[in-house]
């Protein structure tokens, strides 16, 4: 074609005349298809490889075990202990005291058979009027159609996401916080704006908040109480200047509750119970709260008045036609399961507040570290002074030494785009934890 031009008129203007309407009545991508005609591709099994977006799409703490874990091991230490003990994956089932129940597996037992068949996308509509009546409060009614059944925790905040924040636009979130919604917003090139949590209260910096807003696209903002990494709790005070903050800017609130009534003193209060003019997606499950994280049986329930949820609900409904509801055999156990938590994950509250405060009495007065504020989920926080050590300057630094020297296994706080402090899940034995208390003793007298 570009030879026909070229042969076209003596006349150089006219030449150029016919170039230029030539090229202003073909779209771009005209010319790439012109090229790719021409080009001959060579296909072998080398051109097999992972997809850019793919390569770009990490979980973080995955990546930790997979990566730096498993090299460290590797490591020959003939003074390293041999016994490894493991601070690592949010799993409570790995440890004796935190099994499933028996009378919940029993439940799911009973429940097969019960729906082999697809159900709604939202979920099987008799287990979300149920379960909408255990979400309604005083303050708020839910019907089947606020209720959102997802597979985990996991795909309810995906649903959450995607459903309000387009790309190019931003998510609000905390920092440090659970690294997951930050990979999916990476995946669909959602831009994420921190706001800092300030370190051992792990409270909002709410002088930094108004300009976050004002400088960006937010569409939302996150929130995470009890938190994952820091095993801290919201105030009251922090909940409800959250609430005049997000009425002021029209800001809707996604609080991952995956933690919810998980905690060590008094009476949990649910975040919708704080506002009824912010509207607020709760994204939870039956993951931690009932001790079975491999059911994958999670939720979204959505509390707005006059109709402010229902674009969302629209664009939540086309997500899930595409991945479809939950397994029907927990779906069918959802509903007993849940009801029937709350004294067991009482009793494992106390359980888990002897194994944090056994830490704090530990670690108390050692020079470099502090124990942050902790009151509830399966985690807390040590919070590092990297000006106290001779040889480290960050937690990841220490968490490697730590496993390399002391068989250790802990999270650094970068995992969790936060410095200068480590996660522990606090779950496994007291005799375990002194154990480890010991050994980290042990290794801040000889870097400091």
């Amino acid at each position: 074609m570009f030879l026909q031009i070229l042969c076209y008129g003596t006349n150089k203007i006219f030449l150029i005349l016919d170039i230029l309407i030539y090229v202003s009545i073909n779209p771009p991508q005209f010319y790439l298809i012109q090229f790719n005609k021409k080009m001959k591709v060579e296909r072998n099994w080398n051109y097999l490889k992972g997809s850019q977006r793919a390569s770009q799409s990490l979980n973080p703490i995955r990546n930790w075990l997979e990566t730096h874990v498993a090299q460290n091991e590797k490591i020959a230490n003939a003074e390293r202990p041999r016994e490894k003990i493991t601070f690592c994956l949010g799993d409570p089932t790995l440890q004796n005291d935190f099994k499933t129940p028996e009378n919940f597996i029993q439940i799911v037992q009973q429940a097969v058979g019960k729906i082999d068949g697809y159900t709604d996308f939202f979920g099987d509509v008799n287990v979300r009027k149920l379960l909408a009546k255990q979400l309604s409060s005083q303050k708020w009614e839910l019907t089947q159609d606020d209720v959102i059944l997802t597979s985990g925790g996991s795909v309810a905040l995906y649903y959450a996401l995607l459903s309000i924040v387009a790309p190019g636009q931003s998510l609000l979130m905390p920092k440090p916080t659970f690294p997951l919604l930050k990979g999916f917003a990476d995946l669909f090139g959602i831009n994420i704006v921190f706001y800092n949590l300030i370190p051992g209260t792990w409270q909002p910096d709410f002088n930094q908040l108004d300009q976050l807003i004002e400088d960006n696209d937010i569409k939302m903002i996150l929130i995470n109480s009890p938190s994952n990494p820091q095993g801290s709790l919201l105030s009251d005070e922090s909940i409800k200047k959250l609430m005049q903050f997000c009425e002021k800017h029209n800001l809707p609130i996604l609080s991952d509750e995956i933690y919810e009534e998980m905690i060590y003193e008094g009476d949990y209060k649910f975040i919708s119970e704080y506002s009824d003019k912010v509207p607020i997606i709760r994204a939870s499950g039956l993951t931690k709260k009932c001790l079975v994280p491999g059911w994958r049986m999670g939720w979204l329930a959505l509390y707005g008045k006059n109709d402010v949820f229902s674009q969302v609900k629209k664009a939540i409904r086309n997500l899930s036609s595409i991945l479809l509801m939950p397994n029907t055999i927990c779906q069918v156990a959802l509903n007993e399961v849940y009801s029937l938590s709350q004294p067991i994950i009482k009793q494992k509250m106390i359980l888990l507040k002897q194994r944090c405060d056994l830490i704090k009495e530990q670690l108390n007065g050692v020079t470099g570290l502090s124990v942050g504020e902790t009151f509830g989920a399966l985690y807390t926080s040590i919070i590092i002074d990297p000006t106290q050590f001779r040889d480290i300057q960050s937690s990841k630094q220490f968490a490697i030494a730590l496993q390399i020297e002391e068989n250790v296994l802990v999270f650094p706080g970068e995992l969790f785009y936060g410095e200068n402090f480590i996660r522990l899940v606090i779950c496994c034995g007291l005799e375990e934890i002194h154990e480890a208390c010991q050994r980290i003793k042990r290794f801040v007298n000889n870097h400091i």
